[in-house]
């Protein structure tokens, strides 16, 4: 609950101060750059959620504990989830910029990639029945389709030629204090929100694992 509260709260603050306390873009965008605080730190969680699949996979793979096999898998799901809400907002900025909801550019094609990506992850589990076996096979398949995920990442820094800015590190425009402000508070705040929602959905997988034990020495 701390976590969910602290997410809540600072993201509620981060509204306010993108909305009210950032100046408006002086770009054709204008007030529609506003999307901005919250499709990049959406992004960000996205990323985090694959690291977190990839660390839980490769432990997996080391100790064969299906506790970090329920983390990868919870933490494939969020950051899937994450994805979906990064390729809404995604769009919606696009339109705003470029005038067209969808451009064939670097970073939105190997964003989509890592997307179906994942959600082949979702069909690799549901054809293998035996749980260590399914395991095994969905830990390593995430540690293949993290491949993409930093590829994502730098696209825009090594193909300068795509319509995706680069706002954050070398060649970006740099954020004002404002800016910047908005943007870190909105950003520490999905990250929690991941972070809440991963645990929370652990949890869950657990007392499932729980329950199911139950049966199996209840006999059915």
């Amino acid at each position: 609950p701390a976590l969910f509260v602290g997410a809540g709260v600072l993201l509620v603050i981060g509204a306010l101060l993108a909305f009210w306390y950032a100046p408006i873009d002086a770009s054709s965008m204008g007030f529609s750059q506003k999307i901005f605080y919250y499709h990049a730190p959406i992004a960000a969680a996205a990323i985090a959620a694959f690291g977190v699949a990839v660390v839980a996979a490769i432990v997996y793979l080391r100790t064969q504990d299906l506790l970090w096999d329920r983390l990868g898998y919870v933490s494939v799901r969020i950051g899937l989830l994450f994805s979906i809400l990064v390729m809404i907002t995604g769009m919606i900025w696009g339109k705003a910029a470029w005038g067209v909801w969808w451009a064939w550019e670097p970073r939105l094609t190997t964003f989509l990639l890592a997307c179906f990506l994942y959600a082949a992850y979702w069909v690799l589990r549901s054809v293998v029945d035996e749980e260590q076996r399914r395991a095994t096979y969905a830990a390593v398949f995430a540690v293949v389709a993290f491949v993409d995920v930093p590829i994502t990442f730098f696209a825009t820094r090594f193909l300068p030629e795509g319509l995706h800015p680069v706002v954050v590190g070398p060649g970006g425009g740099g954020m004002e204090g404002s800016v910047a402000l908005s943007f870190a508070v909105c950003l520490v705040g999905m990250l929690l929100l991941m972070a809440a929602l991963i645990r929370r959905d652990v949890e869950i997988e657990l007392i499932k694992d729980r329950v199911t034990d139950l049966k199996t020495s209840l006999g059915g």
